[in-house]
């Protein structure tokens, strides 16, 4: 997994990638946390809308229980992470198909704001890297790792 290796040590910009289906979320997380970066695994097959969405991101998150169930209070907790410090942030995102398919417009919104945090946090200073496994046809335009 030596490109994860390379994405963690900032030989690559952090940024949102396309990752192997077949790459194991336990060594990802194992290999994040040696670099003393917090490992998010959101599971894209309990996703279905909006709702579902941004309740599946705030649990893997961890996100605080008075963070809201909207795009704002989203968007706000991705740019916040003060209870998650760390020396960088990695999201593996699996199946994002099944939220693009059913809700594009809402899945277009929630990829808009998971990019805008990329952005934020490189200003921070702090990277973070969204890995999408399993994405299918609904990514064309994010690299792969």
């Amino acid at each position: 997994m030596q490109v994860l290796e390379n994405v963690l040590s900032g030989q690559v910009e952090p940024g949102m990638y396309r990752i192997a289906a077949d790459a194991n979320a336990e060594t990802i997380q194992s290999l994040a946390a040696a670099q003393g970066w917090r490992f998010f695994h959101v599971d894209g097959a309990a996703v279905e809308d909006k709702r579902s969405f941004i309740r599946a991101a705030g649990d893997a998150m961890q996100f605080p229980a008075y963070s809201g169930q909207n795009w704002d209070a989203f968007e706000e907790s991705m740019r916040d992470l003060t209870w998650a410090p760390a020396n960088g942030y990695l999201v593996l995102f699996d199946e994002p198909d099944l939220f693009a398919q059913r809700d594009a417009e809402q899945w277009a919104v929630a990829r808009a704001i998971l990019d805008e945090a990329v952005g934020f946090w490189r200003q921070q200073g702090t990277p973070l890297v969204v890995l999408f496994r399993r994405a299918g046809r609904s990514l064309p335009d994010v690299p792969w790792l």
